[in-house]
């Protein structure tokens, strides 16, 4: 009898179209709700606040007494960016009230939290519930896998947790999250649609299958520089690099996935890394109970009470 994880690496096609969908729409809505003047470098800064936010849920669900943050050398080496960069745009965030340095040099969120991250943070546990939905809907994970008795603040840490492994991701192709998360956005916004056919069958079904070149349409590189929030030039930069690889087909102004690398060993081992890890993420959500670090957190995202489903509080939340 095959497990959740087996079944998901078997579909795990289907499962990083599914949550890819998710988390491209949740990246392009948090740099929309970053001040102007970090626009231009929303590419970066979007992962800098993702680490330093889930950073500061899982220190704060965990309930540890001393809480601090990770440095700023920490977070470049985790997400491959340059010290300098990262130094630079954690400086401009902490001038706009989005970070906070300690005094050790740890990164962490200001207190208050900024509005608008809290309630990005209560919706990527909402947008988690609704990738599930979809994944069980067409058979490729268990029936109620994070089903209302579950914690939202649990589903909010694995949801962040999720695109830390997918900029993970980046040492199978040797590429930079700005790159990697290029290569990810086309690969997911150029298929049309998932398949009309009942529970999940070809083409996204399968580690050996592709979806058919007739279903994966070529993205006008305007437009991706339009939803990045990149000048035209660094996406012209991208696609020209890429395709010295091989990972784009480019027809006039649009690009796709190429057929080589949508069957290279590397992108197929990528896609059962993210389902297995998401298997695994939803697993820990199952067997969280909460704890009065939940009930700290609640009052720092500014939820509506009462919201909690699990009555029972225990000491300290179990992450897993």
């Amino acid at each position: 009898m095959s497990t959740q994880l087996d079944r998901m690496r078997l579909n795990c096609r289907l499962v990083t179209r599914v949550l890819g969908e998710e988390v491209f729409a949740a990246t392009l809505d948090l740099g929309n709700q970053l001040p102007t003047e970090l626009a231009r470098a929303r590419m970066v800064c979007i992962p800098i606040l993702i680490s330093a936010t889930r950073d500061m849920i899982d220190r704060k669900m965990r309930g540890p007494i001393v809480a601090r943050g990770p440095s700023i050398n920490a977070i470049a080496a985790s997400l491959d960016l340059p010290f300098e960069t990262v130094r630079r745009n954690v400086q401009r965030m902490a001038d706009l009230g989005w970070l906070a340095i300690g005094p050790g040099g740890g990164v962490s969120l200001p207190v208050p939290m900024p509005r608008a991250l809290a309630e990005w943070c209560v919706d990527l546990g909402r947008r988690l519930r609704r990738a599930a939905a979809t994944m069980e809907a067409l058979g490729a994970t268990d029936a109620m896998s994070l089903e209302r008795g579950t914690c939202d603040n649990s589903c909010t840490l694995a949801a962040l947790d999720l695109f830390l492994i997918m900029a993970g991701t980046s040492n199978h192709f040797r590429l930079r999250y700005t790159e990697l998360l290029l290569v990810h956005f086309v690969c997911s916004a150029s298929v049309a649609h998932l398949n009309e056919l009942p529970q999940g069958s070809a083409p996204f079904a399968r580690v050996d299958t592709v979806p058919d070149a007739a279903e994966r349409a070529f993205v006008p590189m305007a437009d991706l520089a339009r939803m990045l929030g990149i000048s035209r030039s660094t996406v012209y930069r991208l696609v020209s690099d890429a395709a010295q690889a091989d990972l784009f087909e480019r027809r006039g102004n649009g690009v796709r996935a190429s057929d080589r690398f949508l069957t290279s060993g590397a992108y197929v081992e990528a896609l059962e890394l993210v389902a297995g890890r998401t298997a695994t993420l939803f697993s820990r959500i199952e067997r969280h109970r909460c704890g009065n670090g939940c009930t700290a957190l609640d009052h720092v995202l500014r939820r509506p009470r009462p919201w909690r489903q699990i009555s029972t509080l225990s000491s300290s939340a179990q992450i897993g």
